[in-house]
Parts: C-alpha cells; sequence; structure tokens
C-alpha cells in the first residue's frame, strides 16, 4: 500500500477528536470566532438615563429596518406539531417545513417560498397546518414591531443588567399602550451597551389583526455587519390550539436566517458577473459582449467542471455552504473508506447543504450532505455509513455529470432551483449502491462500530411516520426510504437498547453545526455539553430552543454600496 494512503488512514483519530458526541442542549448559534470574527473590548461611552437609551434603541431599530431593504436572505422553518405523551413531556406527530427569501413589501416583512416538485412535495399538508401555518408569519417574528416601535405606540421598563455571551446587555419589558393599532409586541428585550442593538426579544403580537397567526418566539440576532445585529435565530412554541390556558404544548418551531451576503456567495463566482450596461472592447462587426457568462471559463489552469457549476449554483441561491473546514473532515472519512477498501479514486470532494431535512447525493464526483443530517449524526461510524452508500454511487459510475452539461440550465431565478435540479437515481442503482456501500463499511475501520448505526436507524424508523417533512428530500431520493436503511444488513439488531440515558441514538436538530449567517460558513460544534439524565431528555430528530453564545465583531465589515446603517 503506497505510503500516502497510510498516512491518510491516520486520520480518524482527528475526526474523532473534531465530531464530539453532543447532548440535547448544544445548540449551534455563535458566528465563527477565528480571524474576524474575534470579540473586541467594549469602548467607553458617556452615560445616558434610561430615557435617552431607550430613544437610543429606537432610533438604532429603525435603522436596521431601513438597512433590512437592502438584503434577501433565506428564511427557513421546520415545524414539529406535538402530541401530550404525559402530564409533562411530550413528542412530535407531524411536522411543516417553509424555506424562502426573507423580502419587504411596502412596510411589512414577508417571505416567497421556493418552489418544489411533484415529486419533492410528497404528501400534502394536513387541512389543519395549511390553515394555521404560513411562512409569513414566522417571518413577522424577525422584528418586535417592524413599522411602529416607538414611544407613541409602546411603553417601556427597565428590568436589569444581564450577560449575554460576552455582551453586556440591559434587559427591557415592552408592552403595548392602549389605543395602538399596530402588531402590539408584547415581551422582553435586551439591548446591548455599546450602539443600543436589540440583540435578543421574547414575546408575542397581541393586536387583533394578527392574532390568528401570532405565536410566542424567542428572536435572536448577531453582530455581523459592522456595528448592526442582524436577525439569525428564532425559536417559536406555543401551547393550546383553542384554549390559550391549555398547558398542553401545541408546537415547536425553529427558524433560521443566512444568505444576507449572497452577492460574494461561491466560490468561483462566474455566475455573480454582472453585465455591464456600456461593454468596452466590442468588436462592431460582431454581435457579441466583451463579457462573457460561459461556464466554461477557467480559474487559473483549472476549467470548470460539470458539478462545479452546479456546486456554484448552489451556492449563489444561498443553498450550499462555501467550502470549507467541515468539507475537510467529511472528505477524511471519504479517504477512510477508500484506503481501507484499496480504491484508488482521486478527485471524491464532498459539500454541505445549509437546509434542515435529511439528504445525501452525489453531483459527480462530489458528495453532497444537508446540515439538518450532520446535525443529528451522533458519531463518526454513522457518518461513514452515510458517506458509503454515497461513495458506492461514484465506484460504480452512477455519476449524472455527464448529464450536466446539457441537461442542466443552470441561469433560472433561485425560488426555482428545487424544481430545476434532480439528483435522483433510479431503484436499481439504488439497491447496487446499497451493496456495495455495505461493502465499503464492513471493510471500514468503522465496521466495529455498528451498533451505533443500528441505534441511528432504528430511531429514525419509528420517528418517520411523525416526521416526514424532515425525511423528504428535494434534490435527491428521500432520506427515509432510500439507501440508509439498507445499513441494517450489515448485522442484526434484536439485543439493542436505544432507551438507555447513555446511548445517544441520534441528536436533536442543531446540535452539532455552526452557521453564520453572513458568510454561510458552517463549522462543527465542539463543546460538549452534560449528558442527558433519562431517556426522555434526549429528544432524537427534535427541535429544542436557540441560546447563543453572543460576542461582537473585531473589525466592522464594509456596508453595502447605497446603504447608511
Amino acid at each position: 500500500m503506497p505510503s500516502g494512503k497510510i498516512l491518510r488512514l491516520a486520520c480518524p483519530l482527528v475526526v474523532a477528536l473534531a465530531w464530539p458526541l453532543v447532548a440535547q442542549n448544544s445548540v449551534p448559534s455563535a458566528p465563527p470566532t477565528a480571524g474576524d470574527q474575534r470579540s473586541s473590548p467594549a469602548a467607553p461611552r458617556k452615560s445616558l438615563t434610561f430615557e435617552e437609551f431607550v430613544d437610543a434603541t429606537i432610533a438604532q431599530e429603525r435603522r436596521l429596518t431601513k438597512l433590512i431593504r437592502h438584503f434577501k436572505p433565506v428564511i427557513e422553518t421546520y415545524i414539529q406539531n406535538q402530541k401530550q405523551d404525559s402530564d409533562v413531556q411530550t413528542s412530535p406527530k407531524d411536522d411543516v417545513y417553509f424555506l424562502s427569501r426573507l423580502r419587504l413589501d411596502g412596510t411589512a416583512l414577508s417571505s416567497r417560498e421556493f418552489e418544489t416538485s411533484g415529486r419533492s412535495r410528497g404528501r400534502k399538508k394536513s387541512r389543519r397546518n395549511a390553515e394555521v401555518f404560513a411562512a409569513g408569519d414566522f417571518a413577522q417574528e424577525v422584528f418586535p414591531d417592524f413599522d411602529h416601535f416607538d414611544r407613541q405606540n409602546y411603553e417601556f421598563k427597565l428590568v436589569r443588567w444581564e450577560m449575554l455571551g460576552e455582551v453586556r446587555c440591559i434587559v427591557i419589558d415592552v408592552t403595548p399602550r392602549e389605543a395602538t393599532d399596530n402588531r402590539g409586541f408584547m415581551g422582553r428585550i435586551w439591548v446591548e451597551d455599546q450602539d443600543n442593538n436589540i440583540v435578543r426579544f421574547t414575546g408575542t403580537h397581541t393586536a387583533k389583526a394578527y392574532a390568528r397567526h401570532s405565536f410566542h418566539f424567542d428572536s435572536w440576532r448577531l453582530n455581523t455587519l459592522g456595528n448592526m445585529w442582524m436577525p439569525a435565530y428564532i425559536y417559536t412554541q406555543e401551547s393550546g390550539l383553542n384554549d390559550p390556558s391549555s398547558r398542553g404544548l401545541w408546537f415547536k418551531a425553529q427558524t433560521r436566517i443566512w444568505g444576507y451576503d449572497l452577492q460574494q456567495a461561491g466560490d468561483h463566482r462566474e455566475y455573480a458577473k454582472r453585465l455591464t450596461d456600456n461593454p468596452v472592447a466590442v468588436d462592431p462587426n460582431r454581435r457579441e459582449a466583451s463579457q462573457n457568462l460561459s461556464p466554461n471559463l477557467t480559474v487559473g489552469t483549472s476549467a470548470y467542471t460539470p458539478e462545479d457549476n452546479v456546486v456554484e449554483r448552489l451556492q449563489l441561491a444561498g443553498l450550499m455552504a462555501p467550502d470549507g473546514d467541515v468539507d475537510r473532515i467529511l472528505e477524511t472519512v471519504v479517504n477512510n473508506l477508500l484506503v481501507t477498501n484499496n480504491l484508488d479514486i482521486a478527485g471524491v470532494h464532498c459539500r454541505v447543504l445549509l437546509t434542515t431535512p435529511l439528504e445525501s447525493f452525489v453531483i459527480g464526483r462530489t458528495i453532497v450532505v444537508s446540515r439538518g443530517l450532520l446535525d443529528v449524526l451522533p458519531d463518526e461510524a454513522t457518518l461513514a455509513a452515510v458517506v458509503a452508500h454515497e461513495l458506492a454511487h461514484i465506484v460504480l459510475n452512477h455519476s449524472l455529470a455527464r448529464e450536466y452539461a446539457s441537461r442542466y440550465r443552470l441561469f433560472f431565478p433561485d425560488l426555482e432551483t428545487y424544481t430545476k435540479l434532480d439528483f435522483r437515481f433510479d431503484a436499481a442503482k439504488e439497491a447496487e449502491a446499497d451493496s456495495k456501500g455495505q461493502e465499503l463499511f464492513s471493510k471500514s475501520p468503522y465496521a466495529d462500530k455498528i451498533a451505533s448505526v443500528e441505534r441511528f436507524l432504528q430511531v429514525l424508523e419509528a420517528r418517520s411516520p411523525q416526521l416526514p417533512n424532515l425525511l423528504r428530500a428535494h434534490l435527491s431520493t428521500d432520506f427515509g426510504s432510500s439507501h440508509f436503511v439498507a445499513m441494517r444488513a450489515i448485522g442484526s439488531a434484536k439485543n439493542l437498547q436505544v432507551d438507555h440515558a447513555d446511548q445517544m441514538a441520534a441528536l436533536p436538530l442543531g446540535s452539532r453545526i455552526k452557521l453564520d449567517p453572513w458568510s454561510d460558513r458552517i463549522e462543527i460544534l465542539t463543546a460538549q455539553s452534560p449528558p442527558p439524565m433519562t431517556a426522555a431528555d434526549k429528544r432524537p430528530f427534535e427541535v429544542s430552543p436557540f441560546f447563543p453564545y453572543l460576542k461582537r465583531l473585531a473589525e466592522p465589515k464594509a456596508t453595502p454600496a447605497g446603504t447608511s446603517p
């Protein structure tokens, strides 16, 4: 065996250190802390009375509402309706999923959903969910009150000082005045003490016009742009569908906002080039401009491949993370599978979708895994089981890469991405990959950890009827009915116990990956939380609250042209 392969085989220890067991309450929320994300000491400022502090907070909130008009970030909401298991315990009974672009229409926030094909849409939502939930309802939780947050409509009461991570905040209770006719936010805000930004607010909207679609929420912002704190995470929870006094939990939801800097997205940014109004150096005898948007242009000495073009297009739509350290960790797992199976296949890469539904597929020789899937995988062996099936497609030459140039036309609106791209293989090729994937895994360094894979499968199968939207892929074959279930054939699961508190069969959503909403870069959460006290505390695949560790940027990022925060 070549020495290079021996060195690559030694890497599982590195991955194991970066892939710790994470308990339920470890939710990634803070932006990356390396390089340009260092925290800065508090700057001295003059003393303000409470009334002056409130006025400065209102003014800064107006600056943010003005700034948000210049962005159309991606906003994703995943909802789990709950059923009562006992007096104190609930569990999911069904789920709902929205993926949209956040936008400002007139004086109100709204969202436009990504279109879905008939195959990716799957089962229709129940009538109850269709009537109660809409993507725009959760977009309203991005601000306490988008257009009426002022003294004329609200009263403010000082509560206390409090630290959120490294940020010192004043906590203020906010109540609508009796005569207000707007959304009527009622709740509590946390205002950082340097620039008077609201960094967190919890509560609900009470105005009658919004009562039907107003829920209780906990909304967080991150310092991603100069001295401005941009909306990033929202946890929503509501009790009693028809009876507000009911103590039963009705639903839980996670909302994430990212893709603020999409104009800088893409590793190559070929599709981000803009045509000039007055092209220069144009031959008057030829009907072509000086700028060429062809995806066949080169970067350095390497030409774009068809799979590069598709990956780039997904990045520009805000659906795929930039190339980074998480991809290198995934590629180390791939190398371990290749080396132990004595396979010499060059050019296998890994990338991460930023969306929640569990999904994995291949684009040429690029293996793609969704952020939601990485979030819930309990250990490296289970990750290897997922990757082994996708690698099997590559080993068997099942790639769709040859079809990209002629089949896929990549210049289409972002909201049509799911209707234009399809990476599904037919049943025969999936069956071949099942068999080959089992072979690759059985010869790998992870083979003796098959019990953890089987525990994950047991919980996955037990939860799949209640969570169809979590397991419904948009770009590939649905995860719940695809290749991974075939991994059970490797061993016997009859003696496995998945209800022990010390065995994490699957993690809650949000346990593994941190997402920077400005750059879309991701990191693996390395801090460990205390293990669950009981089996009921593990909450596999379930929605859990956010609690970011807030930090300030060291140096302000440049403000986009034409804006004035």
